[in-house]
């Protein structure tokens, strides 16, 4: 792995520690749907002032990029990462097994898209990878 690759591995790890403690902390009072617009707020604000450190594109291509169906299903997806999470949580989801298992499940409902569409190489290594990934999935369902 290069150290770039570490840096923002490094960076989405303490990001989703971030994320998830927050997640579990938002009240049971609170509305989710509020709660989800206040954070996008906040992730808007900070992506905006970022955009210009990774080079700001000509003024026609704005609505291209902010409206691509790429675009357009992560935003879907997070909707539903968010919403997941926080729902999850207030119906008694553990902050210690709860982002374990959607990364496990979520793995293996990706591994065909990987291999199939995008080519990714699949090796007896991450093979064996596989079978601790559906063992602790069966584990914690277990809880």
């Amino acid at each position: 792995m290069t150290r770039a690759l570490l840096l923002f591995l490094g960076v989405a790890t303490v990001g989703n520690a971030v994320y998830r403690l927050a997640q579990k902390s938002v009240p049971a009072t609170a509305n989710p749907m509020v709660a989800l617009m206040g954070a996008y707020l906040v992730a808007f604000a900070a992506a905006a002032a970022a955009a210009p450190l990774f080079g700001l594109p000509p003024a026609g291509a704005w609505r291209a990029q902010l409206f691509s169906a790429p675009v357009l299903w992560l935003g879907a997806g997070v909707f539903l990462i968010e919403i997941g999470f926080l729902l999850a949580y207030r119906s008694g989801g553990g902050l210690q097994w709860s982002g374990v298992a959607v990364n496990a499940a979520s793995a293996l409902l990706l591994l065909p898209v990987a291999l199939l569409f995008f080519r990714e190489a699949f090796s007896p290594a991450r093979a064996s990878g596989l079978a601790p990934c559906l063992a602790g999935l069966w584990l914690l369902s277990r809880g």
